[in-house]
């Protein structure tokens, strides 16, 4: 079992990125194929994150898409889809394993929403404010999560998105502090979090008065928090 991490702090100024980029016109509704994210979705038809998940109130956890979902592109007049396939019960969803082209049902939810449980029941413990769960931090989490299980890497660059502060940046989440504890193999949420809590720098962060919100995400074996103060 290996954990990392990393304590981001500091006041950013958002700068406006200038690019070449195709112009085109946005269908009114996306269907979702392979391995889709939301994020990867919002990046293909230049929009944010954010807005992407405020266009589908239909989708219980932004976190779970499968192929054949329906979902709505913001700026279009599509209403609410309600067809889409495939189903979610409590904090477990449907999902698709990477390489095997079916859904299958996972805990990845659970686990991720058990994390920040066992994160407030700490900073309960020590007087602290407990920290909310923010979805959009949380869809870059899971991003991160398996961005570092597609590439064979753990560590907080990634060679896809960059740093934390790079991918949080490009996700449209605003923040004056920020912080990033990474883990891999443990298999269970308590598990995850006694290794987290006896690592003196994965504590200060899950410890911090600093921040207001999380981000928790668990996938096949690698396991991201992201925490930030906005």
């Amino acid at each position: 079992m290996r954990f990392k991490k990393s304590v981001l702090t500091g006041a950013l100024a958002l700068s406006t990125l200038v690019g070449a980029t195709a112009a085109f016109a946005a269908p009114a509704s996306y269907t979702v194929s392979g391995n889709d994210t939301m994020w990867l979705i919002s990046k293909k038809y230049g929009m944010s994150l954010t807005s992407l998940i405020q266009a589908n109130p239909q989708v219980a956890n932004p976190n779970i898409i499968w192929p054949g979902m329906k979902l709505n592109l913001p700026g279009t007049s599509a209403a609410p889809s309600t067809s889409n396939t495939g189903t979610t019960t409590g904090s477990t969803g449907s999902t698709v394993q990477p390489g095997t082209g079916s859904t299958a049902t996972t805990s990845t939810s659970a686990f991720a929403s058990q994390v920040v449980t066992l994160v407030n029941q700490e900073r309960a413990k020590a007087g602290l404010a407990p920290l909310t769960s923010d979805s959009a931090l949380t869809g870059m989490a899971l991003d991160k999560a398996k961005d570092m299980y597609n590439n064979h890497y753990f560590d907080h660059t990634s060679p896809t998105y960059g740093s934390p502060f790079d991918m949080m940046t490009s996700y449209g989440i605003r923040f004056t502090y920020a912080g990033e504890n990474i883990a891999m193999g443990q298999r269970t949420p308590q598990e995850v979090m006694t290794a987290w809590m006896n690592s003196a720098g994965h504590r200060q962060n899950i410890l911090s008065p600093n921040y207001t919100k999380i981000g928790v995400a668990y996938y096949n074996g690698e396991w991201v928090q992201e925490f930030i103060a906005n």
